[in-house]
């Protein structure tokens, strides 16, 4: 799938940031990594929530604004490529992204041994 310069930038900037969220409490709160790694095991969905990268996160490291992040977001959504927080109907917009497929790689990076439900 062919995706802009913008759109590829976006897309790695959110997978950066989910590879942090996952790690961030490694070596440091055991039980909390236990915890994200659990949701890794539980796939995509699980994960959207607490371990995906917020509008002005992607915004704040690549120097955009967040109403750019968010069409780009969309754009990327509509071409299957992420998904977005809905667990919570109250909210006017997504809070949370997330790349597909991302949790199954993470889980076989952080757990090799674990099998991932897709």
């Amino acid at each position: 799938m062919k995706l802009t310069e913008r759109q590829q930038e976006v897309l790695e900037t959110l997978r950066d940031i989910g590879r942090d969220n996952a790690v961030r409490h490694r070596g440091r709160t055991p039980y909390l990594y236990q915890r994200d790694c659990e949701k890794l095991l539980k796939g995509d969905e699980a994960c959207v929530f607490g371990l995906g990268g917020l509008t002005w996160q992607v915004g704040g490291r690549l120097g955009l604004g967040a109403s750019s992040v968010l069409s780009t977001f969309k754009t990327l959504e509509s071409k299957g490529l992420i998904i977005r927080e809905t667990r919570n109907p109250r909210y006017q917009r997504p809070l949370y992204w997330w790349p597909v497929g991302m949790a199954e790689a993470l889980a076989e990076e952080l757990m090799p041994s674990v099998e991932v439900t897709p």
